[in-house]
């Protein structure tokens, strides 16, 4: 675990399970802070200030902003980089505070050095056995899973989606995924229904255990047929003092 000295936009105490060495940094966990805090409007990008990376500064990755509104989830995704050794920045975007007081980001993240030379090797690629216990969603129209001995990651899309007039939770096995990795993480929809002029709709959802569950999915959620997916790149338990 590292925990963040501090930030640059109002949020509490941020700790994170974090993977790293010389030639790499993954970092998994999520924080919810106020998006009318004067720090938060004055920032121009969000900065968590921590204890020392493994990496000098790295290339550009990708984590996940979060926001319920009227009882229903939405999002994006954010720009994240590493801008030094004690410096870990995030996009800003704020074009929902109309419509909420917080928004949450979830960094399910890998970094790499900037300036990168050589072959990165992401591991042993997995096919993963998927079985839906709860509906009949098939979650297995699209994926990829590359599994270390410290860290994986995993792809799962859909090629249709179907909800039921009552909430309900999928919960889906995944044959062959570490039963090592517990992370929370959006799954992610299209807007097609949706009111929002930016970002999607979204899920919360947890992998534990090798089970994946997407929580309370609600009646004309994602439509039929959507591409919805999720993404994540993991840190594996052992891994995390």
């Amino acid at each position: 675990m590292i925990t963040a000295i501090g930030n640059n936009f109002g949020a509490g105490q941020i700790s994170l399970k974090d993977y790293q060495n010389e030639k790499l940094v993954v970092l998994n966990g999520k924080f919810s802070f106020s998006n009318k805090s004067k720090a938060f409007l004055n920032a121009s990008v969000l900065e968590l200030y921590l204890p020392k990376l493994s990496i000098p500064k790295s290339g550009m990755s990708g984590c996940y902003i979060m926001f319920e509104s009227e009882g229903k989830f939405y999002g994006t995704t954010l720009k994240t980089w590493v801008k030094n050794r004690n410096t870990l920045c995030i996009e800003k975007l704020d074009y929902w505070s109309d419509q909420t007081d917080e928004y949450t980001i979830y960094l399910l993240s890998l970094y790499v050095p900037k300036g990168q030379r050589g072959v990165f090797e992401l591991g042993k690629e997995t096919r993963l056995t998927l079985n839906n216990t709860t509906s009949n969603n098939n979650y297995g129209y699209h994926q990829h899973c590359y599994v270390d001995e410290n860290w994986c990651t995993i792809a799962l899309m859909t090629s249709a989606y179907n909800s039921e007039i009552d909430p309900y939770d999928d919960i889906v096995e995944l044959g062959g995924f570490p039963n090592d990795v517990d992370i929370e993480l959006p799954f992610i929809g299209d807007n097609s229904n949706s009111r929002q002029t930016y970002g999607v709709d979204m899920l919360q959802a947890t992998i534990k255990n090798g089970i994946l569950t997407v929580k309370n999915i609600v009646f004309g959620w994602g439509g039929m047929p959507r591409d919805n997916f999720l993404y994540a790149v993991c840190i594996r338990d052992k891994s995390v003092e």
